[in-house]
């Protein structure tokens, strides 16, 4: 005898000791799966706190040694997401003339800028072109048709907060 017949006999003979019927042994069975599922999600669910997270207000600083370990003459934080991101906004700032290198954090938001000449560079064409390029500094605000016409993946949170040289 297979375990499914066995069961249907073991149903039948409990409805008939009670004298209940088919029908009634079907709700019966109904709402003892309902209590059954609610015990099992009771006990066994997931018993960890859901914890909403509010946005950073912390601006992070960076200490000049630390800029200087890395070889960067100068580090500002710029509003990003992807690696898309990273390669517009390096490509922006190394086609200055007075650029040398710069790299950009996708996970700090920072970019590390080493100038050929640390005495010839210009801050003011520098955050214009990350700005024409549609990502903003905590210095600047990037031009609205700029990040409007950046990729889904790229279009930032306007309100993120990323790390300021003031």
């Amino acid at each position: 005898m297979s375990f499914i017949e066995w069961h249907k006999k073991y149903i039948k003979s409990s409805l008939y000791i009670f004298g209940l019927s088919d029908y009634q042994g079907m709700w019966i069975s109904f709402f003892k799966g309902i209590i059954f599922g609610a015990c099992i999600m009771w006990f066994i669910g997931c018993k960890e706190n859901v914890v909403v997270k509010n946005k950073a207000t912390k601006v992070f600083e960076i200490s000049k040694e630390v800029s200087n370990t890395i070889g960067a003459d100068y580090s500002i934080g710029v509003k990003g997401n992807c690696g898309m991101c990273k390669f517009t906004i390096e490509q922006a700032v190394k086609d200055l003339d007075f650029v040398k290198n710069a790299d950009w954090g996708i996970k700090s938001k920072i970019l590390d800028i080493s100038f050929k000449n640390s005495k010839n560079y210009d801050l003011d064409i520098l955050n214009k072109a990350i700005n024409d390029s549609g990502y903003e500094t905590m210095n600047s605000t990037a031009n609205q048709s700029a990040y409007d016409n950046l990729p889904g993946c790229c279009k930032y949170d306007r309100s993120m907060e990323v790390y300021s040289p003031n």
